[in-house]
């Protein structure tokens, strides 16, 4: 008896320090910070939606599919403009008329000029022929001085018929001006400006922001209208080419349906400063432009602004979080994501995958992460431990006027248990 006892305080004295060597390890080696700092974003922002996982809404404006920019001949001066902007018109309707008064005098001046010109070039010949022949009858010794008589008289000649071809060009140029005096409508459409000599008297259509041409005359072609917005490169990937968008107004409920037809990854506009650093530090945002193509637009005026939100608005909700697939770590066995703990620290968060979305290379996360949640790409360097650093990205269509959150119209949330958040959480996109 005395001896089981023994073996038993002995097993349970090992068994102790086996648990204390192994809390140990645990909580002073497994989990000490490592040296690095990673970086993380919020899953709100990488999957381009709000934090209650609401898509973001980009701001947009209505502008003209096609637009026609008339100037003026550069050399000449317009007498008279028969068109105001807002004008309705038809292709070859007037558009302004030329001064040509000046002109007229000039080309009167030009035929002198052209017809003195042949007048020399003739005199000239005339007397070359004369000094050939008479260079036949004269002394050896007196040659020498003909002959150079000769060829000065005919470099003259090639300077004047050199004159004499720019003079006939500038006639037959000024006489097409003068047999055309106005300019006429190129397309049917609607005049959006017309400017004016003095630049205070511009006229425009107020067609906001983006839409200002330096163009003397433009002209919307037809009733064809698009949407644009700008994306910036954080979200970009959210938005495809056909994908199908909801256009809402920004003053009153009228909704307008329609499909994103281009998206510009070439050129780059680079937006204000949107990006905020918890360190102080910042940077700006590249932002690119998409278009998109209505079904109707019956009621939307040209530059107009509103809101564009990805989805037809009556698609069924996905299951789960659709994260982009490459955050996710599989190679471990079960599935994780580096996520940022509470104390901002990395660690490997385990994830419950559901279905996967090969074309948009999305996968669906049903349980362990939220739209609050940061993470990081799962590159090398990561490792458990390290520090985080996190961009306070503000999302295309957020302005900074609180009131724009009051446009969103943003669905009942419930109550939500008690989390440690960071102190600045991405907000959701409304209004750009």
């Amino acid at each position: 008896m005395k001896t089981f006892l023994k073996i038993l305080l002995t097993l349970i004295i090992l068994g102790g320090l086996g648990y204390g060597g192994w809390y140990a390890y645990n909580r002073y080696f497994a989990e000490t910070p490592k040296e690095g700092t990673v970086y993380v974003q919020s899953v709100s922002v990488i999957t381009g939606v709000g934090p209650a996982g609401r898509s973001n809404r980009y701001g947009g404006v209505v502008e003209a599919k096609n637009v026609i920019e008339i100037n003026p001949d550069k050399d000449l001066s317009v007498k008279e403009c028969f068109v105001s902007a807002g004008d309705r018109v038809e292709k070859g309707a007037p558009l302004f008329s030329y001064d040509v008064a000046s002109m007229e005098i000039a080309y009167e001046q030009l035929q002198l000029d052209i017809q003195g010109l042949e007048n020399g070039i003739r005199t000239s010949n005339e007397k070359v022929e004369s000094l050939k022949k008479y260079l036949l009858r004269i002394a050896e010794f007196k040659k020498y001085e003909v002959q150079l008589q000769i060829q000065t008289e005919e470099l003259e000649i090639r300077k004047k018929e050199y004159d004499l071809a720019g003079k006939r060009k500038q006639a037959e140029d000024m006489e097409k001006a003068l047999k055309n005096t106005v300019v006429y409508a190129p397309v049917t459409g609607k005049v959006r400006s017309v400017k004016s000599s003095d630049s205070s008297g511009d006229q425009d259509m107020g067609y906001g922001e983006g839409t200002q041409s330096t163009a003397y005359i433009t002209i919307v072609a037809g009733n064809d209208y698009c949407v644009k917005g700008t994306v910036s490169e954080q979200t970009i990937h959210t938005l495809q080419e056909g994908m199908p968008v909801r256009i809402t107004s920004r003053v009153d409920d009228t909704v307008w349906s329609g499909r994103i037809y281009k998206v510009n990854t070439e050129e780059a506009k680079q937006g204000g400063a949107r990006y905020y650093y918890y360190d102080g530090g910042g940077e700006q945002a590249s932002k690119y432009e998409f278009f998109v193509e209505l079904d109707s637009s019956d009621g939307l005026l040209m530059g107009q602004h509103v809101y564009i939100e990805p989805g037809a608005g009556d698609e069924a909700v996905p299951e789960g979080l659709l994260l982009p697939a490459y955050y996710v770590v599989e190679t471990e066995g079960a599935p994780f994501v580096y996520a940022a703990d509470g104390d901002n620290r990395i660690e490997k968060r385990p994830v419950t995958l559901g279905a996967r979305d090969e074309e948009n290379g999305t996968v669906a996360i049903l349980e362990g992460l939220t739209y609050f949640d940061r993470i990081a790409f799962p590159d090398e360097t990561v490792q458990v431990g390290m520090a985080v650093s996190e961009t306070a990205y503000v999302p295309d269509g957020m302005g900074t006027d609180m009131n724009d959150f009051g446009a969103m119209d943003m669905p009942d949330m419930p109550d939500l248990p008690d989390m440690d958040l960071p102190e600045t959480a991405p907000g959701e996109g409304a209004a750009g």
